[in-house]
């Protein structure tokens, strides 16, 4: 810990939407409570408390506020009315709507901090100008005008932090790397047993939000290549999202209905991850996937495709898993079928996430925030 005392450390405002069930609130709760606990003055800011599945992991030291507001659009006045009272040092933001708005209230707020966006995706993505919906097209005008007015961009990863000074007007001066801690639950669990307790069905594992971005698609598909030379496999996903009526129905097309399980959204994740050979991600591109830190965590190794952007960051070829380079069902099944066969170093694999440990990133986080002035 660094040697700074609280009465020193600055007021800090974490800002969000919710606390469901997402990476990005994941990592808020861990990080706010974690910096709470160390001793530093840290409140946090929910636009509402719907379907608050993280709350029972934040600490207790950690102030909670709730706008009672259903978005961002109704969050201007109750941000101002808040802020204005409670002038916190430093408000950190944590999705892009929110560092929008907190750009355009800055001026009537009447007294000096420093915003800081965390960012949560990989940007020329979530740019992207194919796409045709009016929310996606008036978010991208105002992050393109509004984001890079921030003092200070965290991203999650090297490979983000490219593609932001690639795609947006901001000196490299403004913006930093922290990666994501691993979640108290899973850490905690990573050193309470040895190994991998393994389970008496074998399966594969995905995890994530039912959507576009997560390509679980190619994850079917790939399984179903699997699946011909190693029957007696499952697909486990445990997510919720739009597209689950859709992802049986390629299940079904392709013959492995049967061993295809939509397991739903999941709080505690942390025997899943055991009981897997290994875990899978597929996605078409990612912010920095908190599922390949929290596996290697628990010692179960994992299989990637190689998207923009972390997994080249995280996956260490041979030792904690493989990255796969072609976006192919037939590519991401010979890996699959590596991964089978392998007999995995699982305390090497733990070992090779010791970097992304919560001690370490929320030193760096507290450093950060202590350190920096407005």
């Amino acid at each position: 810990m660094n040697n700074i005392t609280a009465d020193k450390s600055p007021r800090c405002c974490f800002v969000l939407s919710s606390l469901t069930g997402g990476g990005a609130e994941g990592v808020c709760v861990t990080v706010a409570s974690g910096l709470a606990g160390q001793g530093m003055d840290v409140e946090l800011v929910v636009l509402n408390m719907q379907r608050a599945v993280y709350q029972d992991r934040l600490s207790e030291k950690v102030r909670q506020t709730s706008l009672n507001v259903s978005n961002a659009r109704y969050s201007f006045l109750p941000l101002i009315k808040h802020l204005r009272k409670t002038k916190p040092d430093k408000v950190i933001v944590f999705n892009y709507e929110l560092a929008v708005v907190m750009v355009l209230i800055r001026p009537f707020l009447g007294f000096d901090f420093q915003l800081i966006a965390r960012n949560i995706n990989t940007i020329s993505a979530s740019l992207d100008p194919k796409s045709s919906s009016v929310k996606t097209r008036v978010l991208r005008a105002l992050l393109q005008r509004l984001y890079s007015k921030t003092d200070h961009i965290i991203n999650q990863c090297r490979g983000m932090k490219q593609d932001l000074l690639n795609t947006m007007n901001i000196s490299e001066s403004r913006t930093s790397v922290i990666y994501n801690p691993v979640n108290q639950l899973v850490e905690q669990q990573a050193a309470s047993s040895s190994n991998i307790s393994g389970s008496e069905c074998a399966y594969i594992l995905c995890i994530g939000r039912l959507e576009q971005q997560k390509a679980f698609d190619l994850a079917i598909e790939a399984f179903a290549l699997f699946s011909v030379t190693n029957p007696q496999y499952r697909l486990k996903i445990a997510g919720q999202g739009a597209l689950e009526a859709e992802l049986k129905t390629i299940a079904q097309s392709l013959g492995v209905a049967g061993k295809v399980d939509f397991v739903g959204f999941q709080a505690d994740t942390v025997q899943y991850y055991r009981d897997a050979k290994f875990t899978l991600l597929t996605s078409l591109y990612e912010g920095f996937p908190n599922v390949l830190v929290e596996s290697i965590t628990l010692g179960t190794p994992v299989v990637s495709v190689n998207c923009p952007s972390g997994p080249d960051e995280i996956v260490e070829h041979d030792i904690n898993g493989y990255l796969v380079n072609s976006r192919t069902a037939e590519s991401v099944a010979e890996a699959m079928q590596a991964a089978a066969v392998k007999s995995w170093n699982h305390q090497r694999i733990q070992d090779t996430a010791k970097r992304f440990s919560r001690r370490n990133i929320l030193n760096t986080w507290r450093t950060f925030l202590c350190e920096n002035k407005v």
